[in-house]
């Protein structure tokens, strides 16, 4: 066989091999430096205040959404609500709407149902509120 044969395969199988791993190389590094800024809505949210009602027992939480969005849009927020013993007792929705970048709005959820479900002592603590999810709308998008 013809030496510049032998080299013309020995470089074909190493173009086989290198070519589509220096693609996922290079797509893994395009891919961590455009997403390096990535941040999240539920990182703008945090629960300001949760306690019972006292007139109706049910949960309630206040919401601070400070934006920081590049662009002025809608916050949705949805919380989770657990009773003393860590049970969930429901989930609320809270919306900010409109929030400038850098503007902080406000927000109250109520639980669907009172947190307490009996008369022990352990029963009457107050309950917790989590934040289950977060999305965000930028002004002039289209929801789903």
């Amino acid at each position: 066989m013809p030496r510049w044969a032998i080299v013309l395969m020995v470089v074909t199988g190493a173009l086989c091999v290198l070519v589509p791993v220096g693609g996922v190389v290079a797509y893994v590094h395009a891919s961590g430096r455009n997403h390096e800024d990535l941040r999240f809505p539920s990182e703008d949210v945090t629960v300001a205040r949760c306690a019972p009602d006292p007139a109706s027992g049910r949960p309630v939480a206040e919401l601070s959404v400070t934006s920081r969005a590049a662009r002025t849009g809608t916050y949705t927020v949805t919380v989770e609500f657990l009773d003393a013993r860590g049970e969930p007792v429901g989930r609320g929705v809270g919306k900010v709407a409109d929030l400038a970048v850098g503007a902080t709005g406000r927000t109250v959820v109520s639980g669907p149902a009172p947190a307490s479900g009996g008369e022990g002592a352990a029963e009457k603590a107050a309950p917790r509120c989590d934040v289950y999810d977060v999305g965000f709308l930028a002004v002039g998008e289209e929801g789903p």
